[in-house]
């Protein structure tokens, strides 16, 4: 009768195996998939600014600064944040609580905005989400956008709700939909978090030049 202990070499060697196999395919569907989403930010980018830098943080992350932001922007920052699919186990328990691809815009203003609101889709990865200098919001609604989905509305009493609101519809539309967006008198002043769209249905520009129409907005008050 074979020795069973003369089979763990082999089975060890087999699932070490396995695990490599699986990260190289899943860095490779990252690297693909952000660079797809990349040259879609391509044709937008220019709302933001004229020149863009560019870095890989691993394989699951880009990070894009802006340089020589356009007004109404001070700094500007869009990180697209993929899905762990290079680490198994990790990406089974990420989608298990929500996670997918999605799009980060960090934005701070020439002027400060004089309110504080947080609209968060309660299905979001990120809705538990909260700088620790953050306060607690005063005051809790809840909302139901163009697409019938649910919306909280976390915000201090002064912000222009109706405003965001339509924003927040108007983005919806121009990307694979919205999961969060924040209104802060702190830096960043505006950060929107975007579901990945699909590039044959919705144009770069146009999601951007939504966020621009916002961003003037908050800085003129």
């Amino acid at each position: 009768m074979p020795d069973p202990s003369a089979l763990v070499p082999a089975v060890l060697l087999l699932l070490m195996t396995l695990v490599l196999l699986w990260f190289a395919f899943g860095t490779q569907r990252n690297i693909g998939r952000g660079n797809r989403l990349l040259r879609w930010l391509q044709d937008g980018l220019p709302a933001l600014g004229p020149k863009t830098t560019l870095r890989w943080l691993g394989s699951s992350v880009a990070e894009l600064r802006i340089a020589q932001p356009r007004h109404p922007y001070r700094e500007a920052q869009v990180m697209v944040v993929l899905e762990p699919r290079d680490l198994g186990a990790l990406w089974a328990l990420a989608r298990s609580r929500g996670r997918r691809d999605f799009l980060i815009l960090r934005l701070s203003l020439v002027r400060a905005p004089l309110v504080r609101a947080d609209l968060v889709s309660p299905r979001a990865w990120t809705a538990r989400d909260r700088r620790p200098e953050e306060q607690e919001p005063e005051l809790r609604e809840s909302w139901t956008d163009a697409a019938g989905q649910p919306v909280e509305l976390r915000h201090d009493g002064r912000a222009d709700l109706a405003s965001l609101c339509g924003h927040w519809d108007g983005l919806a539309r121009q990307s694979g939909g919205v999961w969060r967006l924040s209104v802060r008198p702190t830096v960043p002043h505006l950060e929107i978090h975007l579901l990945a769209p699909d590039p044959e249905r919705a144009g770069a520009r146009a999601l951007l030049d939504e966020v621009a129409v916002l961003a003037r907005a908050l800085a003129a008050h």
